[in-house]
């Protein structure tokens, strides 16, 4: 699509992927592994795009990675705004892992939350991991998990359950991108959470329909940042008055 457009003679090409795939390949973990998400940067700048816009990266530093303007955008205060509105008492802000402890700190500070961090070690391969311990006081609240994306649900079920047996009375979780690959809705159903809200950066099969999911649009988000972009206004505006308009949400 950007190589028609670019032949076509467009006087600019924004590419907009709200879900930036391979974007959890963004180094050498172990040997013999490529940096995916290096090459996908190199092979949309080299198709013709003269800009992105995305959603929530895996990990910040892959704006690097480009040599062209990135725009990367974040649903964080409309998962934030929807919990916000459900007036929960005693809420206490879970990050899932340490790598996401920032975003989930900024998340905890709006809805004027404590932190805790569950901190975990991967095993067998990148896709499951094994929750490990509960690092701050949850006992007795009600727990917020707080992630980038939802693979397997391995990562999420496994604080879900590690919260429990250390005595919250209930477990909410919020992720951006619900990927749910491989049993993911099996998990999700399966589990303990009252709700698990994702946004749609991503398609989600109409077969692997859960009650317990709860879908938010990131539609005006991206629409006003495609219309600053084309009239050539602030996108950081956009992090600071959160001026995009209202848009109710899809359901579940």
């Amino acid at each position: 699509m950007i190589d028609a457009c670019k032949r076509a003679s467009a006087g600019r090409i924004t590419a907009v992927i709200p879900y930036y795939g391979y974007g959890r390949t963004d180094k050498k973990d172990q040997p013999r592994v490529p940096i995916t998400a290096r090459l996908v940067a190199d092979l949309l700048t080299t198709a013709g795009a003269d800009r992105l816009l995305t959603v929530d990266l895996h990990a910040g530093q892959i704006q690097g990675f480009f040599n062209i303007p990135v725009d990367e955008l974040t649903a964080m205060t409309i998962m934030a705004d929807y919990f916000k509105a459900k007036e929960i008492e005693d809420l206490v802000v879970v990050a899932v892992d340490i790598g996401i402890s920032k975003r989930a700190r900024d998340v905890a500070e709006y809805l004027n939350a404590p932190l805790a961090i569950i901190e975990k070690r991967r095993i067998d391969n990148a896709d499951h991991s094994e929750t490990l311990n509960v690092i701050g006081d949850v006992k007795g609240k009600v727990a917020l998990t707080f992630d980038d994306e939802i693979l397997t649900g391995g990562t999420t079920v496994n604080a879900g359950h590690a919260l429990l047996e250390c005595g919250v009375t209930q477990v909410y979780c919020c992720a951006t991108h619900p990927v749910f690959a491989s049993r993911a809705y099996e998990a999700i159903a399966e589990s303990k959470f009252e709700e698990v809200v994702v946004t749609d950066t991503l398609p989600l099969n109409p077969a692997g329909d859960v009650e317990k999911v709860k879908v938010l649009s990131v539609a005006p988000l991206l629409g006003e940042a495609i219309n600053r972009i084309h009239v050539g206004q602030s996108v950081g505006e956009l992090f600071s008055s959160r001026s995009f308009p209202e848009f109710p949400n899809r359901p579940a």
